[in-house]
């Protein structure tokens, strides 16, 4: 038996020499019914385009869609496309410099059968390969009701990649904010958390690929983004209590004085955290200075 369609859907732009590894990783996987879109968000005609055209004209597997976008709109973009195209049951998602584990589509799917109709995602747990291949194992496995944690920013599930959804459930929520070209998988995550619970998978499945990423972020522009996702998660920050916003401003704090540590604003950052509490400065301290040590990537607990 089959058992029910996964649609994975893989956006790319300006990587097509790691394309290549994250197809394989899904037509390679043990579970048989997939369907594969490769939504290609490359400018039409650049050179990304065409080495990508170029790829996909060698693959000859009937599992894939290749779909091409006359200009780039973003990863949101393309990962909505890709949902309009998608005739799966269950819904994944995978960055194309990353690539699934073979047991990664099958332990999802029976873990999200095992459950009933409350529970709309579930992720795995993950290896992520850092600059210098230093590896680093993921250890989140928190599961249940998980808003308050997807806002706070400290659920640390690896990547977009690790994403598996019912179709139903995004049928409900509907797609991506195109608006966001940073934290996207996060908005989408945070609607998904506010009707549905998020289970855990025991396996590693997952390689998160960030030791070939190429952009990096100044600390204002770092700054700019935490202030374009409060502005937007205004009003679901809000209507939580006082002791859990009061969580969230807090997390937003330490890692703006994280970020402006590593980039040598030491002033700036001791701005931010004149009004955090000491104890909760010093487990924060120890919390990251533990994942440093043992290579364990994992969300703050307050």
């Amino acid at each position: 038996m089959k058992g029910p369609k996964v649609s994975v859907i893989i956006p790319t732009y300006k990587r097509p020499k790691f394309l290549l590894r994250a197809i394989n990783s899904v037509l390679t996987q043990l579970y048989e019914n997939i369907e594969l879109i490769i939504v290609d968000d490359n400018n039409e005609g650049d050179k990304y385009r065409i080495e990508t055209e170029n790829l996909m004209n060698q693959l000859k597997d009937s599992r894939i869609k290749y779909i091409k976008h006359d200009k780039n709109r973003n990863g949101a973009a393309a990962r909505n496309t890709g949902i309009s195209v998608s005739t799966g049951f269950f819904i994944a998602f995978l960055d194309d410099d990353d690539e699934f584990l073979p047991d990664k589509i099958s332990n999802q799917v029976k873990k999200m059968e095992d459950l009933d109709d409350t529970w709309g995602a579930c992720y795995t747990s993950y290896k992520k390969i850092n600059k210098n291949n230093n590896v680093q194992y993921g250890f989140e496995k928190r599961e249940g009701s998980l808003l308050l944690e997807a806002l706070i920013r400290s659920l640390y599930i690896g990547s977009g990649s690790n994403l598996f959804f019912k179709r139903s459930v995004i049928n409900k929520i509907g797609g991506f904010d195109e608006s966001f070209h940073r934290n996207q998988d996060l908005e989408f995550l945070v609607r998904v958390l506010e009707k549905y619970k998020m289970a855990y998978v025991d396996t590693c499945s997952l390689v998160v690929h960030y030791e070939i990423r190429e952009v990096n972020h100044t600390y204002e522009q770092l700054m700019q983004i935490d202030e374009y996702y409060i502005s937007k998660f205004k009003d679901r920050i809000e209507r939580l209590n006082e002791k859990e916003r009061k969580k969230v401003y807090t997390m937003i704090a330490l890692e703006s004085f994280r970020n402006a540590i590593i980039h040598g604003k030491i002033f700036k950052g001791t701005r931010n955290i004149v009004k955090v509490n000491p104890i909760i400065f010093l487990k924060y301290f120890f919390y990251i200075l533990n994942r440093k040590v043992t290579n364990r990537s994992y969300g703050f607990k307050f």
